[in-house]
């Protein structure tokens, strides 16, 4: 095929456009002027002292809570955690609404005359203090007009056996008002603080049912053994005593106290002819009553709050040579507040009427009990227990009157 010298071939792509150069556009200017740069520096200033506030805010809550932690009464909970939040919040004054009454919590910073009276703060902020109660949340009040412009804070602070209380924190109106790191920082403060409350309280409650339940008990053992009537009482008291001799610490006086106030526990198990027999046991018998220990461990287990002295109870016959029941354990592996009971409870024992004898003199039973330490008793803790008894000092109480008595006649 000839070629056509008249063809020309199409062409679909765009050709450039031919023409002088085309120059870039102007650069935008990204610098800032000397006024924008002093704007946000001032921004940025601004910034870091809102999150150095709300730090120390933040380590406030902290410290308040952790102090709180080691306290156990409730009433010193309430004052410690009153005082750190009106420190918190830099209030010049803090005031209690509760059960109707409005009290001035001191701070120890400000002179009585220099905030209005709690009537008149009470009249003031009526309306929020309620506000407060029943919707359970922070409140700021940036101007109060009827307290001459103070700035005020409300937060709800409940207890369990009263009505919630209202805290009020209140600044002078020449101050910053209360900002949203302070409504923050107390509402965590006052949710930790009422949940502290309401625990120490609850736990509170039940300790004294609890100890209310075992004192029925205790009595009812009494009761049912003609000649030991208090002896529960005495034992708790007089183990208390030997403790301190002893240099324990205060739980571990409690747990002891507990432990000899129920040691005896177990005799409700045991027959009442044998209980009060006034002639010596015979070998059935006693071996009945060497059960009460065991009989006791085991009325008082399921109680979770009786597991610290289950032992004691179990173990309260135990001598130290190993001879005691109802295991035949010997010295320290007796547990310790086993062993002072076991202590206690022999002088209780040799100085109070039995069945089958009379009651022997405070010395006379003091001199048996030196006489067998080391072999029935422990000689430390029966050391602790003649000092004790020896000082008198127990003996001015009610339970004691028998060895007052006793001991005189005794000559000693």
């Amino acid at each position: 095929m000839r070629s056509n010298p008249l063809f020309v071939p199409r062409v679909d792509a765009a050709l450039p456009a031919i023409g002088p150069p085309t120059s870039p556009p102007p650069a935008t200017d990204t610098a800032f002027s000397s006024a924008q740069f002093a704007a946000l520096a001032e921004l940025n200033q601004a910034l870091e002292c809102e999150l150095l506030h709300c730090q120390e805010k933040l380590n406030l809550v902290c410290a308040i809570s952790a102090r709180v932690a080691t306290l156990r009464s409730v009433d010193d909970i309430e004052s410690a955690l009153l005082g750190d939040l009106g420190t918190m919040l830099d209030a010049d004054a803090l005031f209690l609404d509760r059960s109707g009454c409005c009290l001035r919590v001191s701070l120890g910073t400000t002179a009585a005359g220099s905030a209005p009276g709690a009537a008149q703060v009470r009249a003031a902020l009526a309306p929020y203090v309620e506000a407060a109660r029943v919707g359970r949340r922070v409140i700021a009040v940036p101007d109060c007009g009827a307290l001459g412009g103070a700035r005020v804070l409300l937060g709800r602070l409940p207890r369990l056996e009263s009505e919630a209380g209202v805290v009020l924190a209140l600044r002078g109106s020449t101050r910053a008002p209360f900002d949203a790191t302070d409504v923050l920082a107390a509402e965590a403060v006052l949710a930790y603080g009422a949940e502290t409350l309401s625990n120490v309280a609850m736990q509170r409650h039940l300790h004294r049912t609890t100890l209310e339940t075992v004192y029925v008990l205790v009595n009812a053992i009494d009761a049912k053994d003609n000649y030991t009537s208090d002896h529960s009482e005495r034992v708790g008291a007089l183990a208390r005593a030997t403790g301190q001799r002893l240099g324990l610490p205060q739980e571990q006086l409690q747990t002891l106290e507990w432990a000899a106030l129920r040691h005896d526990v177990g005799k409700i198990g045991i027959p009442e002819h044998i209980l009060n027999k006034p002639g010596k046991l015979d070998p059935d018998e006693w071996e009945l009553m060497q059960r009460h220990p065991v009989i006791g461990h085991e009325i008082l287990k399921p109680v979770t709050n009786f597991e610290p002295f289950l032992n004691a109870v179990l173990y309260h016959h135990e001598n130290h040579d190993g001879s005691g029941y109802p295991e035949g354990i010997a010295g320290h592996d007796v547990p310790l507040e086993a062993r002072i009971v076991h202590v206690v409870d022999i002088f209780d024992a040799l100085t109070t009427d039995r069945p089958y004898r009379r009651a022997f003199s405070r010395e006379q039973a003091l001199g048996m009990m030196e006489r067998d330490a080391g072999t029935v008793s422990d000689p430390d803790i029966t050391a602790a227990l003649v000092h004790v008894v020896r000082s008198g000092a127990l003996f001015t109480a009610g339970d004691f009157g028998h060895l007052r008595a006793n001991g005189a006649n005794a000559g000693s």
